[in-house]
């Protein structure tokens, strides 16, 4: 076939035989099956379709789901965080009481010390005291046994008095 001529029919059978039937063919398929190809290629494109909005619609719904569950994230993050926060000022203020209640025990512990001691010390000046007259009533009573003279006498009544002295400051 030249370069200048057209498609179309050949008349002359043995050279276009082939091509005329392939031809004929390929208009007896577009003629009758070319309708059914058509609604079958509308049904999928419209197939199609329905599967991409539904697709769509998915992605959308599972985008807010997964918008919501950031938000609900960052909630529950925010609240460990501040239940986080409480925790140890909590905590701080817990040592605090301790600390100051310890003091408190530790002053009620120093007091008492100094109050026992000081009680004891009273009691064994008591003790020093007693022993003291009881030791000068002895001396007393020996004097007494062996005989007065007037300078055991006044002896005896000086140490009586500075004992006595002595019993009263030693008792304030």
């Amino acid at each position: 076939m030249p370069l200048n001529q057209s498609w179309g029919i050949q008349t002359d059978i043995f050279e276009t035989n082939i091509i005329n039937l392939a031809e004929m063919c390929i208009a007896i398929v577009v003629f009758f099956v070319g309708d059914a190809i058509r609604s079958l290629l509308a049904k999928r494109q419209e197939s199609i379709f329905s599967n991409l909005r539904q697709a769509q619609q998915r992605a959308t719904a599972i985008e807010q789901i997964y918008l919501d569950t950031q938000k609900k994230y960052q909630a529950a993050a925010y609240e460990v965080l501040e239940i986080r926060l409480q925790t140890e000022d909590s905590i701080h203020q817990q040592d605090k009481q301790y600390q100051i209640q310890r003091m408190k025990d530790l002053q009620k512990l120093q007091d008492s010390q100094e109050i026992t001691i000081f009680y004891q010390q009273q009691k064994i000046q008591k003790q020093i005291s007693q022993q003291i007259l009881d030791s000068a009533l002895q001396k007393v009573d020996q004097k007494f046994q062996q005989g007065l003279n007037q300078k055991v006498q006044k002896s005896v009544h000086t140490l009586s008095i500075n004992a006595l002295k002595a019993f009263s400051i030693l008792e304030q």
